[in-house]
């Protein structure tokens, strides 16, 4: 079966890393490097160049890019989905780039299958980050977790439907409520809850709350 095309255009200082992103999807034929830019100027005028279903970006290098290029690019591109792929352990910077709108967040340390399971998620407009980087927005740093910010950088992702099941909690819906809402049995609803605490590593409803917080699925009150 053949998969739809995803054009990727990469924005990162460093010469390795674009070249390094670049041999991760080499034998992908339906992944394709679109543009490059190694600063924001560059990357505003490429961007209306090109047809990009995806940037990857790391705003870290304050003398190149910086976190507001992504509200910018969302702003001016709202087809293209972004994902972060930084060194960036700052809590707030990570905060403001999802709040910005970036669908998927890794660190720079996450291997090539993390990579690339993070390209089809947010290419299909899905959320996906790493373990660590949920270790960051969730101050999970305490032995309470299970993963600390030392641990290895596991992906989490979460599908359009889990997402959706995540709102409904955070927003006091009982469990046959969210199945009401949704149309789905509510052994479903529990087998999805079930499924979402396993990728978040969480334990309680309240951590799957804190977490949507965190990530922008819903406003704090």
């Amino acid at each position: 079966m053949s998969m739809d095309q995803i054009n990727i255009f990469i924005a990162d200082a460093a010469f390795l890393v674009r070249e390094g992103i670049k041999a991760v999807i080499q034998d992908k034929d339906y992944m394709k490097v679109v543009g490059e830019a190694v600063h924001s100027d560059e990357l505003k005028k490429k961007l209306k160049e090109t047809s990009s279903d995806l940037v990857i970006i790391d705003y870290e290098a304050s003398e190149s890019f910086d976190v507001d290029d992504i509200k910018e690019v969302i702003q001016q591109h709202p087809d293209t989905n972004v994902l972060v792929i930084s060194t960036d352990y700052e809590k707030d910077r990570v905060l403001k780039a999802i709040n910005y709108g970036a669908k998927g967040f890794l660190l720079k340390e996450c291997d090539q299958t993390e990579i690339l399971g993070a390209i089809h998620a947010v290419s299909k407009n899905d959320k996906f980050f790493c373990g660590k980087v949920l270790d960051i927005i969730l101050e999970r740093n305490t032995p309470s977790f299970s993963k600390s910010i030392d641990d290895d950088c596991d992906p989490t992702l979460l599908t359009q439907r889990e997402i959706e099941i995540v709102k409904l909690m955070a927003e006091g819906c009982p469990a046959q409520e969210i199945a009401d809402k949704l149309y789905l049995s509510i052994h479903t609803i529990y087998t999805h809850r079930k499924n979402i605490m396993r990728k978040l590593g969480v334990t309680t409803a309240a951590e799957v709350i804190l977490y949507a917080i965190n990530t922008s699925l819903i406003e704090a009150n």
